[in-house]
């Protein structure tokens, strides 16, 4: 007779359990998602003993793709994902990986050796990335692959640098915030499609939040202040006039000042843009 396997923990989807046996967390949907939406909401403990957390989706398949755009919910099945990663590792005592490492290694493929078969091999087999002010990037390997080929690794200039400020590690992502600085010698698509080189130095802060599969990327949201990309590149005025023919106002947009305060906090006055040369000018 076969001998039955051990179970040591329980992820479930549906109902919650009258008992829990075994350390059990329970992914429970609503009945109608509000309007007034709240992702999650986290109830720990449940009578059961279980660990609930309750979703604003409409079907218990909300995590299922192939249950179709009524029922499938990919943000809560995202976060769903995330906390049971975190449940199962600490049941199980693993997988662990080194997600710095895999990150470090993608970057320096984009960057440094910029080689766009290395870049995808680090990512899994159907990868997005979305580099959120500009909606750029691509969903799906063939249509990254043509990013990175077209618009990305061979798009930089050579004087790109990218300073670390911070880097947050959780559970499946790595949150890494930035300065992105170069000199605006060649038409960058990514950061300011359709612009011709303006040849002025670029400093701008950045953050990449990055969700990683098992030992492979798997999505990256990349964001940054557009408003100062635009500035700092001369295609910004300083101020614009009102709409209702009340005279100009300055717009509340800093250059590379803010980059520099990112990196040292000694390096600009706080709360300057209170003063009288901004806002409505006469």
């Amino acid at each position: 007779m076969l001998a039955q396997p051990t179970v040591f923990a329980l992820v479930s989807h549906g109902a919650v359990p009258s008992s829990a046996v075994v350390p059990t967390i329970v992914h429970a949907h609503t009945a109608t998602a509000s309007k007034a939406r709240r992702d999650s909401f986290y109830l720990k403990p449940a009578p059961s003993g279980a660990t609930v957390y309750t979703y604003q989706a409409t079907s218990p398949y909300f995590v299922v793709p192939a249950a179709g755009a009524g029922a499938y919910a990919p943000l809560d099945a995202g976060v769903a994902h995330t906390r049971s990663l975190v449940f199962l590792r600490e049941q199980l005592g693993g997988p662990y990986f080194d997600l710095e490492a895999i990150w470090e290694e993608h970057t320096h493929y984009e960057f440094e050796e910029r080689s766009v078969a290395k870049t995808m091999g680090t990512m899994v087999a159907e990868p997005y990335v979305n580099h959120v002010p500009t909606i750029t990037g691509g969903v799906g390997r063939e249509k990254l692959f043509e990013f990175y080929r077209d618009h990305f690794i061979f798009n930089n200039p050579e004087s790109t640098t990218l300073t670390s400020v911070s880097r947050t590690v959780g559970a499946d992502r790595v949150v890494d915030e930035f300065v992105f600085s170069c000199t605006h010698d060649r038409q960058i698509d990514w950061l300011l499609p359709g612009v011709p080189p303006t040849h002025r130095q670029l400093e701008i802060p950045m953050m990449a939040v990055v969700n990683i599969r098992g030992d492979r990327l798997y999505h990256e949201h990349i964001w940054w202040d557009q408003a100062t990309a635009l500035k700092q590149a001369g295609l910004l005025p300083d101020t614009v006039p009102l709409p209702n023919g009340g005279g100009s106002v300055r717009l509340p947009v800093t250059g590379a000042e803010a980059a520099r305060m990112l990196l040292d906090e000694q390096a600009v006055e706080s709360n300057f843009m209170f003063g009288s040369e901004w806002g409505v000018q006469s």
